[in-house]
């Protein structure tokens, strides 16, 4: 098995919003060379002379810092949005055609996939049998439309995340179904597994098990999402000693895990997200300590890429 470490640039939001800033932090503070662009970072694209400048700054700060673009993520702003399963069809087929966009603006950057959160069914939808699985039905078309679309826009596979609440995908069942192999006409659908998801509402045994989810899915995995968590919610906390001491994320734990589990190669991305009221200069040391922590159990295992 081969592990490439990277790094969600979530962690600058409304800290180091310019490209140059965050991926100077990334290389020079973290060591890493490896990124997965938040789309909230990536600003200015409603317009073809924004979204070209924006591609333009992002591409300089990624030469300059020698990083490599791994993905583009819908990021928090996407978030708190349901997407391709919104009970009104104009916003859907609103975000359906977002969705195509996000592909193209991925294949500029320079990335190899994009993806993350799909959609969520509203609590209406979801109490209505019928209605959820017309909202179900949809969703699963929409994502064929969007990897044929990816496929003639030359990238390789597409993310879609496992969640955290019962109304979006967020069981192994569900995952499962929106999992595909591609072909000659579409990328295909691969997950991203994120370790700190495993406290949907509802839900017991593996079902709430991290490790359970990585040797199910290890040989079908797009990448791993760090967090820290102590498994009760979705913490998105760094590993520091203070939050390794309650948490259930171990990294020795997570590569023997996926080796196990069939994986080969495997991107394991840090998703942290640092309170906005943390001291800036202890987020760059935590989220060194996390880089640290990692780093070692990778190398001493001959894994690293």
């Amino acid at each position: 098995m081969k592990v490439n470490l990277g790094i969600n640039t979530c962690f600058a939001l409304k800290r180091w919003p310019r490209p140059a800033d965050w991926a100077s932090v990334v290389r020079n503070e973290l060591g890493l060379d490896l990124v997965e662009l938040s789309l909230d970072l990536v600003e200015g694209v409603e317009t073809f002379a924004g979204s070209r400048d924006a591609v333009e700054r992002h591409r300089a700060a990624l030469e300059a810092n020698g990083l490599q673009a791994h993905a583009t993520f819908t990021g928090l702003a996407a978030y708190t949005l349901d997407l391709l399963m919104h009970p009104d069809p104009v916003r859907r087929a609103t975000a359906l055609q977002w969705y195509r966009a996000m592909v193209d603006l991925t294949v500029a950057l320079g990335a190899r996939a994009t993806g993350g959160h799909v959609g969520a069914m509203s609590v209406p939808d979801w109490r209505d049998p019928e209605r959820r699985a017309e909202r179900w039905d949809g969703l699963k078309r929409d994502l064929e439309i969007i990897a044929a679309h990816a496929r003639s826009a030359g990238l390789e596979y597409l993310l879609v995340e496992n969640m955290v609440t019962v109304r979006d995908p967020s069981t192994m069942a569900q995952v499962e179904e929106l999992l595909t192999e591609g072909d000659a006409e579409h990328v295909p659908w691969r997950l991203c597994l994120d370790v700190g998801h495993h406290c949907v509402p509802g839900t017991t045994g593996a079902e709430r098990d991290p490790y359970a989810w990585l040797q199910r899915f290890g040989g079908r995995l797009g990448e791993v999402q760090l967090q820290q968590t102590d498994g009760l919610a979705d913490h998105h906390w760094a590993f520091t000693e203070e939050h390794n001491a309650i948490g259930i994320i171990e990294p020795a734990k997570v590569l023997e895990t996926l080796a196990a589990g069939g994986a080969e190669t495997v991107d394991l991305i840090f998703e942290i997200i640092p309170g906005f009221e943390d001291p800036d200069d202890q987020v760059v040391t935590d989220l060194r300590a996390s880089v640290d922590l990692w780093r070692s159990a990778i190398d001493v295992r001959g894994l690293g890429g």
